[in-house]
């Protein structure tokens, strides 16, 4: 029997039927107790039960857990940001998220890294987020990585912003062999932005063994840096027994008009569409197909129709959008011979998405110039608008700038630059601040849906714009018959725009 057990039995007894003594034991606690007044005897139990329970808490090993070794960080090369910009990364991750990707980008550009505090923050925000990923991956430097590698949520950052990555790379292989598969689809972006064939090659060794899900990921990487280069490995992708991945191989073998997908859609469609004619006498003659033939669906045409129109008209469509358009001739001859066509819808609809698929700047133009007052879907016209070059779309928005301050007009107008999403620079963008004070001060169903849209603003409009802003935010404010949303809208655009001009001042280039 130990000592405790000794106390306890005397204790449960009584000191007045057991004289308790001092209990022996290890040194230490036997010199303690030894020293307790055992003439006192419920004083000394006491004394030494306390002395004893005291000592068999502390005085014990620790446990010895069987827990591997983490090997240490390597030391960045790159520089810490400034503490300035640390604090706008602070107040953007706290109030400002969607500024993130801008001051992120910034960040990357400068060749810096971010702080350590904040890294596990921005990791989980980026696991949360996916297009946040990339930015984070790109300005975590070797700790971020390393974090990454202890923490499976954050495995994406892994793949780390430096490009240049090849087969004989030992972090390559290792993330594209046993990596999860959000890490190896930025892994596969990042290295096809620096080799697309290399990455090509790596994925068609391991295709036969991926999951469907994995192969429709890793088929949708390869639209970065696609080329004709890329259509026979597409070509045989067709035949894959996913649907999803079949269907995503065929989108992308749309945007290669010269790929054999493309020459079979031009074969098709030849036998549906003919123009006849020239200039302006050119003329459309339509056939809707009769039936969807398997070799189509094949090729992506989905044979169920949407809810908005018939099956014909939606087999025609699809072909439509993967056929190359230089089969058409001169777009702006083929684009006018719509007007007031039977099957407008059905052809401008395939066009346009045509247009997308294969990057067309004149057949997008041709659209904007020709059809654009007839284009119901807004943000079909921004995505049209986003294929021409920036000076284009400026010289596009401002031949539309309405001469009068006409409700209507302004707020078409205003939507127009909404849609684009395109960064402005200064001059347009205090023109876009002269068309909403105009807007602010009617208090229409139209203009209090666009004070909604005006969110979209926050990250295109210069950031210079900040002080204009203000002014016209006093103006509206001031103004008796402005409507009170407007006020909410112009101090979040305000916020957005200052808290922007104060961190690009943070950054050497913008001081």
């Amino acid at each position: 029997m130990d000592a405790w057990e000794t106390l306890v039995a005397t204790a449960l007894v009584g000191t007045g039927r057991q004289t308790p003594t001092a209990p022996s034991g290890e040194a230490a606690v036997t010199a303690l107790v030894d020293q307790l007044d055992w003439h006192q005897p419920e004083q000394a139990l006491l004394g030494a039960a306390g002395a004893i329970a005291l000592h068999r808490q502390i005085g014990q090993f620790p446990l010895q857990p069987d827990w591997p070794i983490v090997e240490p960080c390597t030391l960045d090369d790159l520089p810490v940001v400034k503490t300035a910009i640390a604090r706008h990364l602070d107040t953007a991750m706290n109030t400002y998220p969607e500024v993130l990707p801008e001051l992120l980008s910034l960040i990357a550009q400068a060749g810096q890294r971010l702080p350590e505090r904040q890294l596990p923050r921005l990791l989980q925000m980026g696991q949360q987020t996916s297009a946040l990923r990339p930015y984070v991956a790109a300005v975590g430097g070797q700790r971020g990585q390393w974090l990454a590698a202890q923490q499976t949520d954050w495995s994406y950052a892994r793949v780390g912003g430096a490009h240049g990555f090849s087969l004989d790379s030992p972090q390559c292989q290792d993330l594209w062999a046993n990596g999860r598969r959000s890490e190896r689809i930025l892994l596969l972006q990042r290295w096809r932005e620096a080799a697309p064939a290399a990455a090509r090659a790596a994925l068609e060794a391991v295709w036969t063994t991926e999951f469907a899900k994995n192969r429709e990921a890793f088929i949708n990487g390869l639209e970065t840096n696609l080329t004709m280069a890329d259509e026979p490995f597409l070509e045989a992708a067709l035949s894959d027994r996913a649907k999803g991945v079949r269907q995503a191989t065929a989108n992308l073998l749309a945007k290669l008009p010269e790929s054999r997908l493309g020459q079979r859609m031009a074969e098709r469609v030849q036998l549906l569409v003919q123009l006849k004619g020239k200039g302006k006498r050119l003329t459309i003659e339509v056939t809707l197909p009769a039936a969807c033939e398997p070799a189509w669906e094949h090729d992506g045409v989905n044979t169920k129709a949407r809810s908005d129109q018939g099956q014909r008209g939606w087999w025609l469509e699809q072909i439509l959008a993967a056929t190359p358009l230089d089969i058409w001739g001169d777009p702006i001859a083929a684009i006018r011979a719509l007007t007031g066509h039977p099957w407008q819808a059905i052809l401008s609809s395939g066009w346009e998405v045509a247009a997308l698929y294969q990057q067309r700047t004149d057949w997008a133009a041709a659209f904007l110039d020709t059809l654009e007052s007839q284009i119901l879907d807004d943000a079909l016209i921004g995505q049209l608008l986003a294929l021409l070059p920036l000076p284009q779309q400026k010289q596009w928005l401002q031949a539309r700038l309405p001469s009068r301050p006409n409700e209507e007009d302004v707020i078409r107008w205003l939507l127009l630059v909404v849609r684009s999403s395109q960064p402005w620079d200064l001059a347009f963008s205090k023109r876009v601040l002269k068309q909403l004070t105009v807007a602010a001060k009617n208090s229409s169903r139209q203009a209090i849906g666009l004070a909604y849209e005006t969110r979209n603003l926050r990250l295109t409009l210069h950031p210079d714009l900040a002080p204009a802003v203000a002014i016209a935010l006093e103006d509206v404010t001031n103004d008796a018959n402005s409507p009170r949303h407007w006020e909410s809208s112009l101090l979040d655009l305000l916020k957005y725009l200052s808290f922007r001009h104060e961190m690009y001042r943070a950054f050497p280039a913008s001081e």
